[in-house]
């Protein structure tokens, strides 16, 4: 059954095209200016600080490594390859310079980068294990125990209740602020499907509206024109309608449009196009499809309404269809396959209505 459904909501956990474009900008730039810093105190290391020369020698190994990571993404445009490579190295720095007391012990401090960037850049799961993980093995590596196991640089013990409980806000905060930055953007991607739904699609029956219609219409032209495959168009009309609205009311009128728009799409594939073109009228598109084919379906979905009376505010109505058939030829336009179609309907109408036209002067089926 063709029916349009209205957009859900995909996996949390999926990225958007912009979201991953997003991410690989900031970890290149990210990788490139923690790879400068590196470099700088490496510098410092052999030049200035009084800190062990091995120091500056596996922060400069860090920071090659995050250039070939860098370099590496550029050939592959792997982002997994990027994003934790980044994330492996960088971790891997941060325990170092806790651990080693690089600066006379201030190195620590970059501890704090670790939160918002790690949440950012990775899953929510990976962010809150990681963080949670490092924090515990830091306060292990801060008791008397733990700096004779990981053999870590001494500090002052207000410092290391400081840095501990300051260092557990920053994750707690990151995380918060990240779950919010993550569920604002799922808002407002849904919102973009809804406003883009509302655009193309009609309100009263969740068909596609003439503005969508047209352009799946064009698509299936330019198929055509590639692949010289065949497809046919079905326009149909409602019976007396304005006497319906006029006798009945808008809102019975209204019921009965949307049974006719059910009735129409369950009597199509999956793969056809069924359209509101306008008012009463539908317009059905059939990729594939030649017109012997088409009629075959129009007779369905005729066959439908009639023996199925529509029901409006719970009194059964005798309602009918007039149906155009046309099929697209070689030297045919769209406009020339529409108007084909709607002079049929035209036809229909004229000549008794309930019935298919397929050709100007031709064949036709129907009520009688």
């Amino acid at each position: 059954m063709a029916e349009a459904t209205p957009p859900t909501a995909p996996d949390p956990a999926s990225e958007s095209t912009e979201t991953r474009s997003d991410i690989v900008h900031l970890v290149r730039i990210l990788s490139v200016a923690a790879a400068l810093a590196l470099f700088f105190f490496t510098w410092r290391n052999t030049y200035v600080t009084a800190d062990p020369r091995w120091f500056g020698t596996v922060m400069a190994a860090f920071g090659g490594i995050l250039i070939a990571n860098l370099l590496l993404h550029l050939l592959t445009e792997n982002l997994a390859q990027l994003r934790w490579g980044f994330i492996a190295t960088i971790t891997a720095v941060l325990i170092f310079v806790a651990l080693s007391g690089v600066e006379q012990g201030s190195g620590v401090m970059w501890l704090y980068v670790y939160p918002p960037v790690v949440f950012y850049i990775s899953s929510p799961r990976f962010g809150v294990i990681s963080c949670v993980a490092g924090w515990l093995t830091l306060v292990v590596a801060l008791t008397p125990l733990g700096r004779l196991i990981f053999s870590v640089a001494e500090y002052p013990l207000p410092f290391r209740l400081v840095l501990a409980t300051s260092l557990a806000f920053v994750m707690v905060f990151s995380y918060l602020l990240d779950r919010a930055r993550r569920q604002h953007a799922e808002r407002l991607r849904q919102m973009a499907e809804i406003f883009e739904h509302a655009a193309t699609h009609d309100a009263l029956t969740n068909l596609a509206n003439r503005r969508e219609g047209t352009d799946r219409l064009a698509r299936e032209f330019a198929r055509f024109q590639r692949n010289d495959t065949p497809f046919s168009v079905i326009l149909a009309d409602i019976d007396h309608f304005k006497t319906i609205n006029d006798t009945l009311g808008h809102g019975v009128g209204d019921q009965v449009i949307q049974t006719i728009a059910t009735r129409l799409t369950s009597g199509c594939r999956k793969m056809d196009s069924v359209i509101r073109w306008g008012g009463e009228e539908f317009l059905v598109v059939l990729p594939g499809t030649a017109e012997s084919e088409a009629i075959t379906t129009a007779q369905r979905i005729r066959q439908q309404i009639v023996e199925q009376p529509v029901t409006a505010d719970g009194r059964p109505l005798e309602v009918t269809c007039s149906f155009g058939v046309a099929e697209i030829r070689p030297s045919d336009a769209i406009q020339a396959l529409l108007q084909r179609a709607d002079e049929r309907l035209y036809h229909a109408k004229t000549t008794g209505r309930n019935r298919i036209i397929s050709r100007r002067f031709g064949y036709g089926s129907g009520g009688r």
